[in-house]
Order: C-alpha cells, then structure tokens, then sequence
C-alpha cells in the first residue's frame, strides 16, 4: 500500500515540485513547442495531476485516467505539440515528484525506505499509465485529422 504520508506531502507540497518541473522544463533541450506554452497553463496541468494524486492512485479506475488523459493528448495533438515533447514533459514531472521526495521526505526507518520505494513503484506504474492514454489520445486525434483531410 502506497504510503498515504509521502501521497499527502506530494500534494501539498505540489507548487514546490512544479517549481522543480518547470526549472528542468526550461532547461531540457529539444522542447521548443512545449516551452511555448503559457506558464499558467502548465502550472494548472500539474496542479490537477500533483493535487489530486491519492485519488488518481487509489480512488480512480483507469477508464477515469483514460478519459482525462486521452483527452489531454487530443488538446497537445490540437496545440500541434509533437508526441514526443509530450511524453518527455510527462517524465519530467514524474522526476520532479520523486526527487521532490527523495530530498524532502524524512527518511529514519527501514519502513520509511520501504514506504519511499513503493511511492516510486505506484508513481511508475500510474506514470506510464498516463503516457499511454495520452499517446492513445493522441493519436485518436491524429487519426480524426487524417480521415477529415
């Protein structure tokens, strides 16, 4: 069971780690059309996700996570944002969120280490999850806009 400690300190600490995203972000090379988007609307994409993580890990069925994911990657399809700088932004929110706890997160046990690990597995496993509704998303609206050519 996901540590719900380590889940709560991730969503409420969600600004700090979009400050990490967003550094690594601007840094990141190869990511131009990302980087053109407003800063606002990529703090209220990580706010969504970060904010509600316990529901996305333990409430959410993943026909929920589709829809909201897939629906993301029609919008990044429709903002002509290659799929490829999508799932590079995706991973390094995933980075920012667990570095964010390897730094912050007060590690004194053996069961703290183990709470640390399984918050990474859960992340990785929600993570790749997400990427892959949003490639289906994504190439949904690929295919919408091949058909209607």
């Amino acid at each position: 069971m996901v540590s719900a400690k380590l889940v709560h300190q991730i969503e409420d600490h969600w600004e700090a780690i979009t400050a990490r995203f967003l550094r690594r972000l601007r840094l990141q090379q190869g990511l131009p059309h990302i980087g053109r988007m407003p800063e606002s609307e990529i703090t209220e994409n990580c706010r969504k996700l970060l904010r509600n993580l316990g529901h996305w890990l333990v409430s959410s069925s993943e026909g929920e996570i589709a829809a909201f994911y897939e629906k993301v990657g029609h919008d990044r399809y429709a903002q002509g944002i290659p799929l490829s700088e999508s799932i590079r932004a995706v991973q390094l929110l995933k980075e920012a969120a667990l570095d964010y706890i390897r730094d912050e997160a007060f590690v004194q046990t053996s069961v703290d280490l183990y709470a640390e690990e399984e918050l990474e597995l859960q992340l990785g496993r929600f993570f790749d999850l997400l990427i892959f509704h949003l490639v289906r998303g994504y190439e949904q609206a690929c295919g919408m806009a091949g058909a209607e050519a």
